[in-house]
Parts: C-alpha cells; structure tokens; sequence
C-alpha cells in the first residue's frame, strides 16, 4: 500500500468521522430554509407589495389633480392693410382638477382594499404550500433512509444464508435446490437494495432542491413521542373551518366580492360624472402688444351618458356573467376544502389505528422471530425459516415506520386545509423528532434491528417503545420456549431472561452454531 492510498484512507475516515458527529437538521430548519429559497413564495410576495399599492392608486383618482406649465411661443401676425408683426410670448399655466361625483371611482377605490387583501392571502397560500412540500420531502427522505436499511439488512442475511449453505453442501448437507433457491433471493434482495438505494438518493435530491443546501442528516422519530391530538377531535367541525377558512376558499370569496364591485361600476357608467376644473394662465407680451393678458376659468360640468351604442349594457351583462362565474368557483372550492379536509381527518385517525395495530405485528413478529431462532438452535427449524422471519420482521418494521409519518403528515395536511398550517405548528411536530435539540439522528446512525426503533402511539400515547416492548416479546419469547420444552426441546439461555439480541445478530449466532455442529 503506497503513500497515497494511505491518505486517502485517512481522508475518507476523517470524513466519515466528521459526517457521524454532524448535527443533524430537524423538520423546522428544514421548513425555514424552504420557506427562504422557495421562488415561487418569493414571487407571491413581491405580488402582495404589489397588491398593495392599488389603494393608494385609487385614493388619489378621488384626490384634487393639480398641474402645472410653462411655455415660451414665437408669433407672427400678418393682416391685409397692415404691417407685418411678429413677437415672442413667454406664460405658465395651473390647473386644477376635482371630482364632484364619479360613482365608478369611488366603487373603484372601495374595492381596492380587497385587490390589497387578495395579494395577501396568496402569499400566505403560497408560504403554507412550501412548508407543506418541504414536510413531504422531509419524510419521504425518512422512509427513504428506513427502507435502505431493511434492504440491507435483509441482503446481508440472504449472503450469510448463502455462505452456510455452500458449507453445507461441502459437507453433504444441503442440495443444490437449496442452493438456487438461496442465490435466487439474494438477487432478488439486491434489486431490492438497489431501488431503495436509487430511492433515497432521489429523495435526498429532491428535499436539497426545495431548501437549496445540502445536508448531512436529518433528524428521526423520537422513541418517546407521542402522536398529537387533535381538538375538536370532530370531522365535521374541520370540514366546516376548512369550508370556511382554506386559502383557496378564501380567494374565491375575495373574488366575488370583486365581481361584484366590477358589478357595480360597469353600472355606474349610466350615471353622470361632476368634475370641477379651474385654470389660471398669465402670459407676457411682446411686440403688438403693450400688456400682457391672463387667464383665469373655473368650471363645474356635468357628463350625463346618452347613448354608447349599447356598450353599457354589453359590460354590464359581462360582469354579471363574470360574478356568476366567481360564485361557482367559490362553491366548487369549498366543496373541494371540505372534502380535503375530511379525507385527511380520516387518514389521521385511520393511520393512528394502523399503528396500533402495526405495533402489535411488530411485536408478534419479533417474538416469532426469536421464537424461530431458539427453534433453529434446537434443530427443529431450518434456515430458512429463519431469514423468512427476519424478513417478516424488518417489513413490519418499515410499515410501521412509515405508518408514522404518514400519520404526521395527514395531520399537518389537515391543518393546511384549514389555513392554519405555519412554521409554529411544524416546530410542534419537530418536538417529536429525536435530535431536534441534541444533533441526533444521522443518516446511516441505524439503531439496533432488535426492536430499538420507535414503536409509536395511538391517540397520543406511547404503546410500546423500547422498554415495554423489549418485555412484551420477553414474555412472548418465554411462552415460546416454554412450549418448545414441552415438545422436548432444550431450553436456551438466551430465553432464561438475558437481553434480546438483534435479528442479525442471531441469525449470524445461529448460522455459527450450525456451522460447529456440522464440522
């Protein structure tokens, strides 16, 4: 090994050892640094400055208009039987203009407030969107991680399988069937590790493009936390504030309301317009003329509409059918916001019953598992039957961690359905993140396969985290083997009440000890 391959290993596991003790970012900084990279939020809000700016527009329509000039002219004056004459004239003029009475202006000015409060509301749609995408991103990115595990697991289990079974036919105790059959799931649990691992890597892709930063982990489900309630816990009363309150309902609503002020002044040109105007102009004289003459006119007039051709009555029967139009949106999108919300209601409560009921299978699982193990050692279960219940196990496993979040995240898409999804909220749910305070977490920090990952809640509380469920399979592992001794099988140690040790862990134990026994 050469000098360079020597610093090259030193690099990488210094690397390594920095990636492993990195903090790990949690759901909240991964909310902000969305919410800060987002172009199309960012967009929305130079929109909403924008949208602001229309009542000051229409204020100063009903504002006094004043303006001022000045001019310098060259004339010259030719008349049959005089002299030829021709001067220089210098003058400046001020105008002054009032509107007396001008209903579309005035209809103008009071529907200006809501083009201001549509502008808002879009850039509050707009911000509760990349909040939402980012949780997505952040969860999908999880189940991503989980999923590269199990697969892993799982291949590394079928290639020790593998390698015992080649040991055995060296020693005449397997067949070549066996052996298909063995070299038939390894490949196949490689594909499998293979999409999971082109899975993740996409996802990883995807959440670094919504927050524009790369990041070294994320931070995982606490083994403690506990599922949020929701108050009211009724479907119906998040159908009725979703109803009323979701963004787009409430941008539907500004939108008849503006219909109906475009209504009202496509009216108004029926009625008749009163300005008041007045205008002083002094001017200086030049030749021809030995004083200078100045200007000064005041109006009111009155513009009284009398026939447009029938323009009028075509912009009105426009805007009605554009009011129409508007109110049917706005029925359609609460219908669409009742629904949403009470298909996320359900998949909340659905979800908290699927893990439950996941919590329990995990359990079974693992309990058959080292069930299988102790049967193993005994001679009374083969191999096989040994990585088909660790395979069980580790699909539990990755149901009922992708049960979680998608719990979590039918909960915050309940909240974004009725407006009230926000950075407070998400640092809620960023409580039941482990690391969110203490940098834990890292991607690739896998606990132990034994069942040391969270086995959450339903209805918020914890059902079975590592204490409670690591004896609930003690005392399911010693029912086993109590009915294993009665079946004349030798009791292990290892179901004597000494700790559970991890799937792989005991299939690697049990492959050791079968090993000896056929040597």
């Amino acid at each position: 090994m050469n000098k360079r391959t020597v610093s090259g290993l030193l690099i990488a596991l210094a690397c390594a050892a920095h990636a492993s003790t990195a903090a790990a970012v949690d759901l909240l900084t991964v909310a902000e640094q969305a919410v800060d990279h987002d172009a199309d939020l960012a967009a929305s809000r130079a929109g909403s400055r924008a949208a602001r700016q229309a009542v000051p527009k229409a204020r100063a329509a009903l504002l006094p208009q004043l303006a001022g000039g000045w001019g310098r002219a060259y004339n010259r004056t030719s008349m049959e039987g005089f002299p030829r004459d021709s001067y220089w004239q210098n003058g400046w003029t001020v105008t002054l203009a009032q509107p007396v009475f001008d209903w579309s202006r005035w209809t103008a000015y009071r529907q200006a407030d809501l083009v201001g409060a549509r502008g808002a509301v879009d850039a509050a749609r707009a911000q509760q969107s990349a909040i939402l995408q980012a949780v997505r991103a952040y969860f999908d990115e999880l189940a991503a991680e989980d999923e590269l595990a199990r697969a892993n697991d799982y291949t590394a289990a079928l290639e020790q399988h593998r390698d015992q079974l080649h040991r055995r036919q060296a020693a005449g105790e397997a067949t070549v069937i066996d052996l298909r059959e063995a070299e038939a799931a390894r490949e196949q649990a490689q594909v499998q590790q293979l999409d999971a691992r082109s899975d993740l890597q996409l996802r990883r892709l995807s959440l670094e493009q919504i927050t524009g930063q790369p990041f070294v982990g994320l931070s995982r489900l606490s083994d403690t936390a506990l599922m949020p309630r929701l108050s009211p816990d009724n479907r119906d009363s998040w159908a009725a504030q979703a109803e009323a309150h979701d963004y787009l309902v409430q941008l539907k609503q500004i939108d008849r309301r503006i219909a109906q002020f475009e209504v009202e002044k496509a009216r108004a040109r029926n009625l008749p317009v009163v300005n008041l105007t007045a205008s002083h102009t002094p001017a200086g004289a030049a030749s021809g003329y030995s004083r200078p003459t100045t200007t000064t006119t005041a109006m009111l007039s009155v513009t009284i509409p009398i026939f447009e051709g029938g323009e009028t009555d075509a912009i009105i029967d426009e805007t009605l059918a554009l009011e129409d139009k508007a109110q049917d949106e706005l029925l359609g999108a609460t219908r669409v916001a009742g629904a949403t919300a009470r298909e996320n209601w359900s998949r909340f409560h659905d979800g908290v019953t699927r893990v439950e009921a996941l919590v329990r299978l995990a359990q079974t699982s693992r309990a058959a598992l080292v069930a299988t193990q102790v049967g193993y050692k005994a001679g009374g279960r083969t191999s096989t039957d040994v990585l088909r219940a660790a395979d069980l196990f580790y699909a539990n496993r990755r149901d009922l961690i992708r049960a979680r979040y998608t719990a979590i995240v039918a909960l915050l898409q309940l909240k974004a359905a009725t407006a009230t999804l926000d950075l407070g909220e998400v640092a809620r749910v960023n409580g039941l993140l482990a690391g969110a305070e203490e940098g834990r977490g890292v991607v690739g920090d896998r606990q132990g396969a034994a069942g040391n990952d969270p086995v959450v809640m339903g209805d918020g509380q914890a059902v079975a985290g590592n204490g409670q469920g690591v004896v609930a399979d003690r005392q399911a592992v010693a029912k086993n083997d109590q009915a294993a001794a009665g079946a004349g099988l030798q009791q292990t140690p290892a179901s004597a009440g000494l700790p559970v040790m991890s799937p792989i862990e005991a299939l690697r134990l049990a492959q050791q000890k079968a090993l000896a026994a056929a040597r």
